[in-house]
């Protein structure tokens, strides 16, 4: 098992566990941030497979003093124990992070700032075990201690989940293209809104991601390439303001603060369509003025909807892809996806393709 440093989220459903320790405000409670986690096939082969269980502890009223100081984890393949181990104190604290709270520094242009949970602490837990094992439930049993020395316990069953894709989708452009960064089982994306995203290049003919050397956003082999509708939906979201970045300088996060809604410009222009059975695909970092469609309207599977760009959090042209729960950026949870008119079923980082 792996405790890795960071991520982003939104909080979900929670299993509340009586508390041993009767002095305490309420009873300790553990969350599953999202409350459904899908495991996944890694990159390259179909023998491991890897699910990520991000465990939020809340505040106690207001207190968010508490400490992780042992920890158990449980893997089953439905009643039977396959897995265990235990987590020492100096792990857990030296994995500690604080992903929810809005500090003073945080910037405007912080998905964190739309997150309503109060947090005393939170954890990742990253899991690879063989496909074979056929595990299908995580126990976490974590005691904490507060600042007076006080001691609970909670425990939380946590089902995993293989996600059945709905949608039949294609990929957002036609051509080549390179995977640059990839789904959270493959040192990507590690955010509870975008652990199954991936981001994108355009490359020439000959594989090629720029034309020349020049740092400027013209030179990118995919500059301005259309960018299509992976399936019909009906439009939810679509933006068109936010300025391009410029190529040798990166994101201006001033810039990202003074826009209107700085929280949304994290993603640029972008497009989210509703394809049914609660599946959304997102769209980001379009250039300026090339959205060519708006909220509300029905599109059709390979529609324009805009093209390639390098706007929000973005350092350099590419298209950031990703499927949801739901309509709202950065609160909606990730969800796991192929495409259907690429050569490979899994598109992870370091993949070239050709979309047909």
């Amino acid at each position: 098992m792996i405790l890795a440093r960071r991520w982003r989220a939104l909080g979900a459903l929670l299993l509340p566990v009586a508390s041993a320790a009767q002095h305490a405000q309420k009873p300790l409670q553990l969350r599953s941030v999202p409350a459904l986690v899908y495991k996944v096939d890694d990159p390259g082969h179909n023998e491991t497979e890897t699910w990520v269980v991000n465990l939020e502890v809340p505040c106690a009223g207001k207190d968010c003093s508490p400490k992780p100081v042992a920890a158990t984890v449980e893997l089953f393949s439905a009643d039977t124990l396959v897995d265990n181990a235990e987590i020492s104190s100096a792990e857990l604290q030296k994995s500690m992070l604080t992903s929810y709270r809005v500090q003073p520094d945080t910037p405007a242009a912080s998905a964190r700032r739309g997150f309503l949970l109060e947090e005393a602490f939170d954890l990742r837990m990253t899991f690879t075990r063989p496909k074979k094992l056929s595990i299908d439930r995580t126990r976490v049993r974590l005691a904490v201690a507060d600042s007076t020395g006080g001691k609970e316990e909670a425990v939380l069953d946590v089902p995993i989940l293989v996600y059945q894709q709905k949608a039949k989708l294609i990929f957002p452009f036609r051509g080549p293209g390179l995977v640059v960064q990839g789904w959270i089982n493959d040192g990507g994306h590690s955010g509870y809104a975008n652990q199954f995203a991936i981001d994108v290049l355009g490359v020439d003919g000959n594989y090629a991601p720029q034309a020349n050397e020049k740092d400027e956003n013209e030179a990118y082999a995919g500059w301005d390439r259309e960018i299509l509708a992976p399936a019909d939906g009906t439009v939810v979201y679509a933006r068109n303001d936010v300025p391009n970045n410029d190529a040798a300088k990166g994101p201006d996060q001033k810039l990202l603060d003074s826009q209107h809604d700085p929280v949304q410009a994290v993603a640029g222009n972008c497009v989210i369509i509703d394809h049914g059975n609660n599946e959304f695909s997102v769209m980001m970092h379009m250039r300026q003025g090339s959205v060519a469609v708006k909220a509300g309207e029905h599109v059709k599977q390979g529609q324009v909807v805009g093209h390639l760009g390098n706007s929000g959090d973005s350092f350099g042209p590419h298209l950031h892809y990703q499927l949801q729960a739901g309509a709202v950026l950065f609160q909606a949870q990730s969800l796991p996806f192929a495409f259907q008119n690429v050569n490979r079923s899994h598109l992870f980082r370091g993949t070239y393709f050709r979309a047909k």
